[in-house]
């Protein structure tokens, strides 16, 4: 499942970055083309002043081009190298990225300053064209002075505008930067804080137990949600409503069973111990175990109904080994009746923080099914044992057991299997399933443990705390 969260977080800082990206390159190729303009009016302005300064210094002095030759040799740009390009006494590094020449109408050199390689020999054409040098490329400027007949050059080495625009674009570059990485941080805190409300909603919603139907607080839910709390709520409302309807109804009609039926039971008792005819006496019997049955179906539908109403289920220390010697007393009539050899195994000192109500009843549940399904004069046995913050419990018996494929299936309400002899309304382990997930535990079945050939163990698996 997609996270709401991660997917904003990575579409808004891909967004955020290509545009910085796009406005990056944009500005230098922008930056790259207003130097080239700037380069090129002063290539031009250049040539232009060198001209008029060539003439007005040849004029104040009455000489010929012979004699300014002579004055004026032409010398390369004597400038040591420097590798940080930094300015010395002596001249700046630049001036070897730099030139100048002027010819006359045969292409003879007047003068100039020149890198070797560059403006060797008159460009013969007006205007603005890229020449190549030893080494790098170069742009230049030729101005042709009709009124004197002489022919002047300018020229500068393209490293030196790449330089500049990629200083330029480098330092344009580093506030977009700086601001891209601060939004990356900004981003997950912004939307953090944005998506709280509907985290709390959430958890909310997550941390509520089956039974509590109660509304949702929607005080800090955002817009765009609230519709969604209240149809919640609304559900929530409706939900308590039919099962509160479900619980009366199922108390209520248990309640009014049970005093039937115990009439029904004294009156069959006294039935049969008024008649000595046999046949009378059997149907008798056959009333007070119908009976026993009705009444154990109206006793589950009573628990089932506490357990969805959540009745009795407080917290507390529960000694272990004092619970299965309570259990022991319940259970002993039936195990004397039947003739089970029931045995225990607790550690005195092992205890729980758990529903001591419904820990009862689930162990009662399993104890009844095991003595009841087990033959006369067989064993079953509860044994409890602690494996870290676990508390395993274990009620095995030697009954007929159950098949793999149906182990499933005995959880479900009201199913019994076939083939069984023994009475039963089939909710018992219902009832067991639905307190071990309340006591925040799991059930499993499997072969009985004991040394018979058949039989069936309970294996159930709750918290210490």
């Amino acid at each position: 499942m997609i996270s709401i969260r991660r997917y904003l977080r990575r579409v808004l800082l891909f967004s955020v970055t290509l545009i910085t990206a796009i406005a990056a390159l944009w500005s230098y190729h922008d930056t790259r083309d207003q130097i080239n303009e700037l380069f090129d009016a002063e290539l031009a302005q250049t040539t232009r002043t060198m001209v008029a300064l060539y003439f007005e210094y040849r004029g104040d002095q009455g000489r010929t081009s012979d004699d300014l030759i002579a004055d004026l040799q032409m010398q390369p740009v004597m400038v040591p190298d420097n590798a940080t390009d930094a300015p010395t006494p002596l001249g700046h590094p630049y001036e070897k990225k730099l030139g100048f020449q002027i010819w006359d109408d045969d292409g003879h050199a007047l003068l100039g300053m020149r890198t070797p390689g560059v403006l060797d020999t008159l460009i013969p054409v007006p205007g603005y064209a890229q020449t190549a040098g030893d080494h790098h490329d170069w742009r230049t400027f030729t101005l042709y002075d009709e009124v004197h007949g002489v022919w002047a050059s300018a020229a500068q080495r393209d490293d030196v505008r790449d330089e500049l625009t990629w200083q330029i674009a480098l330092r344009n570059l580093m506030p977009p930067v700086i601001g891209v990485l601060l939004i990356a941080l900004l981003i997950p805190f912004v939307i953090a804080r944005g998506f709280s409300p509907l985290l709390r909603i959430s958890r909310q919603i997550t941390a509520r137990r089956p039974s509590y139907l109660e509304p949702i607080d929607g005080s800090e839910a955002p817009e765009e949600i609230r519709g969604m709390v209240e149809a919640l709520n609304g559900l929530f409302g409706r939900l308590a409503e039919t099962l509160e309807k479900e619980r009366r109804f199922t108390a209520n009609a248990a309640h009014e069973l049970r005093t039937p039926l115990a009439a029904i039971k004294v009156h069959a008792q006294n039935l049969a111990s008024d008649t000595a005819e046999e046949r009378s006496q059997r149907g008798a019997r056959s009333i007070i175990n119908g009976v026993d049955r009705m009444t154990r179906v109206v006793e589950q539908l009573l628990t089932l109904s506490r357990l969805e109403s959540g009745e009795g289920m407080n917290r507390q220390m529960v000694g272990l080994n004092r619970l299965g010697r309570e259990l022991q007393r319940d259970m002993q009539p039936l195990v004397e009746r039947r003739g089970i050899h029931f045995t225990q195994e607790i550690p005195d000192a092992l205890q729980i923080r758990s529903y001591e109500n419904g820990l009862y009843v689930l162990l009662r549940n399993l104890l009844d099914n095991a003595l009841r399904y087990t033959p006369e004069e067989g064993e079953v046995r509860l044994r409890m044992w602690q494996t870290g913050d676990r508390l395993h419990i274990e009620i095995a018996d030697s009954g007929p057991g159950i098949a793999v494929a149906e182990r499933e299936r005995v959880f479900e309400r009201f199913v019994r299997l076939a083939g069984q002899q023994t009475s039963g309304s089939g909710l018992g382990l219902s009832i067991v399933q639905e307190l071990a997930e309340r006591l925040g535990g799991e059930i499993r079945l499997d072969q009985t443990s004991l040394p018979v050939e058949s039989g069936l163990s309970v294996h159930v698996t709750l918290p210490l705390a």
